[in-house]
C-alpha cells in the first residue's frame, strides 16, 4: 500500500467517508443485533495464528474459494504480526489443500524474480532478500518465515513447486534493465544501441531515485516515460526466434519500468489508478504465462473486489478502483477476496525508522466494531453464507473499515485511515477477524 509522497492530485471524498467523519450511523449500526447474532452462528473459530499449526480450522476457506483461480489475501496493516501469521496459514491451506501454485506479492516484479529463484532452490539468503524488498515494513521475521516455508515446501515437492511473483511496481531495479538488454543482445544485437539509447536516460543510478524523479519537471518526466515505452515497443517488434519465455519476461520488465515512471509522475492527465491497473494486468499476465492458481498477498485496499473505493487519510481522500476491483470486473467471481481485520493492538508503521504505533478499538459505525462484538475472538466469516433479510440488507449496503497506512503516527487515531466501499459483499467474500495484534518482528 505504501507510497513515498503525498498525491498532487486530490479527489473529493464520498458521502460514506463524510458520514463517518460527522459521526453519522452506518448500515453496520442499524443492523447491529441481527448481524452480530448471525456472525456468532455462521463464523468459524480460528484456533491459532501459528504458521506451523494444523489447518483443519481453516477448512471453511474451501467453500469461500471454490474453484477460483485467483484469490486476494488482504491485510489491514503492513505492520501486524498476527495478520502476517494468519495469512501465512491461509497460504499453506491454499497450497497444501487446494493446489495453489503462486504467491503474488505486493512487491516489484524484478525483485520478485530474485525471491522466486531462491524459493525454487537457488542461492541466496532469505533475510537478505526480504531486507531488499520495496518497503522496510516487509523486513520482518514473519515474511522470512513465509519465504523459508516456500523453499522447504519446494525441496519436499520438487515436481510441484510454489512460485513467488512480484506483482507490483514500487521499486525500479537495475536487474530489469539487465534483463531487457540481455534479451535484445540475444534476439537482435543490431538493435542493442537503439535500446541502450532509450534505457540509459532512465536507469536507476541515484541513491534515492524516487525523490530525484519527483523533483523533475513534467516535460522531463514525459520524456522518460516515452523512452520506457520505446524500449517496450522495440522488444515487442523483434523477431520471435528467441525463447518465448525470455521474450515474455523481457516485455514484463519493460512494462514494470513504464509503470514505475507513470506512477510517480506529476502529470495530472495520467489515470490515478495506474498502479492498480498494472497489478491486475501483471496477475493476469502471470496466469497466462505460468498458469496455476494464484494467491495475491497485499493490503485489503488492493485485494478488495469493490468496483470503487474511497480512501480517506489525514493527508488526502481519493476514490478509484483498486487492483482487486479490476480483477473482479474482468474475471467476475473467478476472483475471490478475503479481507483481514483486527480489533486493536500495536503495529509497525512509518519507514525510516519503522516505529511501533498503538491502535485503539474502533469507533461505532465501522465494520471493525461490528465484527468485534461477536463472541469469538478470532474467526473466519463467509459473507455469502445463508442469512436472514436484515443481514442481507447489511452486507448489501455500504461499509467503512480502517485501512492503516504506513504513514500512521503515534498519537493519531487509526480511524483517521479508512476505506469505504459499496456493497460489503462486493468488497470481501470472507473476512478473517483477529481481536488483537502486536507489531511484526523486525529483522536485526
Amino acid at each position: 500500500m505504501s507510497r513515498t509522497r503525498l498525491s498532487r492530485r486530490v479527489l473529493l471524498s464520498s458521502a460514506a467517508a463524510a458520514a463517518l467523519a460527522a459521526g453519522l450511523p452506518s448500515a453496520a449500526q442499524g443492523a447491529d443485533d441481527p448481524v452480530v447474532a448471525w456472525i456468532d452462528r455462521r463464523s468459524r473459530a480460528i484456533d491459532t495464528t501459528d504458521p506451523a499449526a494444523g489447518l483443519d480450522d481453516l477448512e471453511p476457506l474451501r467453500r469461500v474459494v471454490g474453484a477460483a483461480p485467483v484469490v486476494g489475501l488482504g491485510e489491514w496493516s503492513h505492520g501486524s504480526r498476527e495478520q502476517f501469521r494468519i495469512k501465512h496459514r491461509m497460504v499453506r491451506f491454499l497450497v497444501e489443500r487446494m493446489g495453489f501454485r503462486t504467491i503474488a506479492f505486493e512487491q516489484d516484479f524484478a525483485h520478485g524474480i530474485e525471491i522466486d529463484r531462491y524459493v525454487r532452490g537457488g542461492d541466496g539468503d532469505a533475510a537478505a532478500l526480504v531486507r531488499g524488498m520495496s518497503s522496510p515494513l516487509w523486513a520482518t521475521q514473519e515474511i522470512v518465515d513465509l519465504i523459508e516455508w516456500m523453499r522447504a515446501r519446494n525441496d519436499a515437492h520438487p515436481h510441484r513447486k510454489v512460485r513467488f511473483f512480484g506483482a507490483d511496481l514500487l521499486s525500479l531495479r537495475e536487474s530489469s534493465f539487465t534483463a531487457m538488454t540481455a534479451y535484445v543482445e540475444a534476439a537482435a544485437p543490431d538493435c542493442l544501441d537503439e535500446l541502450t539509447a532509450h534505457l540509459d536516460p532512465i536507469r536507476p543510478t541515484r541513491p534515492n531515485q524516487i525523490q530525484w524523479y519527483l523533483g523533475l519537471d513534467e516535460e522531463t518526466q514525459q520524456s522518460m516515460i516515452a523512452d520506457a515505452k520505446a524500449a517496450l515497443a522495440l522488444i515487442e517488434e523483434l523477431p520471435s526466434e528467441v525463447d518465448a519465455q525470455e521474450r515474455e519476461y523481457a516485455e514484463q520488465h519493460a512494462r514494470a519500468v513504464i509503470g514505475w515512471h507513470e506512477y510517480y509522475a506529476v502529470d495530472p492527465g495520467l489515470p490515478r489508478d495506474v498502479r492498480e491497473v498494472f497489478i491486475a494486468d501483471a496477475i493476469q499476465w502471470w496466469q497466462r504465462v505460468e498458469g496455476g492458481r494464484t494467491a495475491y498477498w497485499a493490503a485489503n485496499i488492493h485485494t478488495s473486489a469493490a468496483a470503487s473505493t474511497t480512501y480517506a487519510t489525514p493527508a488526502e481522500t481519493t476514490t478509484f478502483r483498486y487492483a482487486g476491483g479490476h480483477l473482479r470486473h474482468r474475471m467476475g467471481r473467478a476472483y475471490r477476496s478475503i479481507g483481514t481485520v483486527f480489533g486493536e493492538g500495536v503495529v509497525n508503521a512509518q519507514y525510516f525508522p519503522v516505529v511501533e504505533v498503538p491502535v485503539g478499538p474502533p469507533p461505532e459505525g465501522l465494520l471493525d466494531a461490528t465484527l468485534g462484538r461477536a463472541k469469538r475472538e478470532h474467526y473466519l466469516l463467509d459473507l455469502h453464507a445463508d442469512a436472514p433479510e436484515p443481514v442481507r440488507r447489511w452486507r448489501e449496503g455500504p461499509v467503512t473499515t480502517r485501512m492503516i497506512h504506513p504513514d500512521l503516527e503515534a498519537g493519531q487515531d487509526g480511524a483517521q485511515y479508512v476505506m469505504s466501499t459499496d456493497p460489503l459483499i462486493g468488497t470481501f467474500d470472507a473476512i478473517a477477524y483477529l481481536a488483537a495484534t502486536g507489531p511484526s518482528t523486525l529483522l536485526d
